[in-house]
C-alpha cells in the first residue's frame, strides 16, 4: 500500500470502530435513555451517522459527500430493481407467515428502513467503499474487513454454537454480496440499501424468523433472490463488456 494512504486508511478504520462500538463504550460510563422509542433510535444511529459524515467530508470534501458515499444517483433504479429481486421473499413470507399484530411502527422502521440504510452506509459505503474506491485497497481485503465485523455484530441473535456459526457465515456472505453489487452497479449504494431493507421487511413484518439465519423455506426464497441478483448483474456486466471487480483489483 502507498505510504500516503496508510494514514487515511487508519483514520477510516478508527472512525468505523468508534461508530460501531462508541455508544457501547460510552454507556459503561454514562447512561443515556429516552422515554420515546424514536429518540432512542435516532440517538443510537447518531453514533454512526456523525462520524461517517465528518470523516468522509474532511477526507474527500463535504460538497462531494453524496457522490463519495454512492448516494448521489440511482435512487429509483435501486428501489425498483431491489423490489423486483426481493419479490420472491416478500410473496413467500406473506403466504407462509402472518403479520405480527404486536409489531410497533418504530420497531418495524428500526429493523427495516433505518437498519438497512445505516448498515449499508457504514459498512459498505464508508468502510468498504472508501478503502476500495478511494484508497486502492483490493476487493477481498476491503470487503472481508467489514464482513467479519458485520458477521460478529449479528451473533447476538443466536445462543448455540451451530446457530452462531450459521449466523456468522450467512451475514459474512451477505456483506460481501452487498459490496459486490454496490461496485458492479456503478457505485450505486441505493441498490444494496433497498435490498437490505426489503429483505428485512419480508422477515420482520411477517414474523418469519427470529434471526438472520432463517429457516429452510425462507432460505429457499432468499437463495432465489440472491441468484437472480447475481445472474442479472453478470448479464449487465457482460453487456458493458467489463466487470468492475476483476483480477486486477481483487487484492
Amino acid at each position: 500500500m502507498n505510504k500516503a494512504k496508510i494514514l487515511p486508511s487508519s483514520l477510516i478504520i478508527l472512525v468505523f470502530l468508534i461508530a460501531v462500538y462508541g455508544k457501547r463504550s460510552f454507556a459503561k460510563w454514562f447512561t443515556v435513555s429516552f422515554d420515546s422509542a424514536w429518540l432512542q433510535i435516532f440517538y443510537a444511529y447518531a453514533w454512526w451517522l456523525l462520524p461517517i459524515v465528518l470523516c468522509t467530508g474532511l477526507l474527500f470534501g463535504f460538497p462531494k459527500l453524496l457522490e463519495v458515499l454512492g448516494l448521489k444517483k440511482g435512487f429509483l433504479r435501486g428501489l425498483l430493481l431491489s423490489l423486483a429481486l426481493v419479490s420472491p421473499m416478500l410473496i413467500s413470507s406473506a403466504l407462509m407467515g402472518e403479520v405480527d399484530a404486536e409489531l410497533k411502527l418504530s420497531r418495524l422502521l428500526h429493523k427495516t428502513l433505518f437498519a438497512g440504510f445505516m448498515e449499508e452506509l457504514l459498512f459498505r459505503a464508508f468502510l468498504f467503499g472508501l478503502l476500495f474506491r478511494k484508497l486502492g485497497w483490493g476487493f477481498i481485503p476491503a470487503s472481508a474487513l467489514g464482513a467479519v465485523i458485520f458477521g460478529l455484530n449479528h451473533l447476538y441473535q443466536g445462543s448455540s454454537i451451530p446457530v452462531l456459526i450459521g449466523l456468522f457465515f450467512v451475514t459474512f456472505i451477505a456483506s460481501a454480496w452487498f459490496a459486490w453489487l454496490y461496485i458492479e452497479w456503478e457505485n450505486n449504494l441505493w441498490l444494496p440499501i433497498f435490498l437490505h431493507v426489503f429483505m428485512n421487511l419480508s422477515w420482520t413484518l411477517f414474523n418469519v424468523s427470529d434471526n438472520a439465519l432463517g429457516g429452510l423455506s425462507s432460505n429457499i426464497f432468499r437463495i432465489i433472490t440472491i441468484a437472480l441478483s447475481v445472474i442479472l448483474t453478470i448479464r449487465m456486466a457482460k453487456r458493458r463488456e467489463v466487470f468492475r471487480i476483476n483480477r486486477t483489483n481483487l487484492f
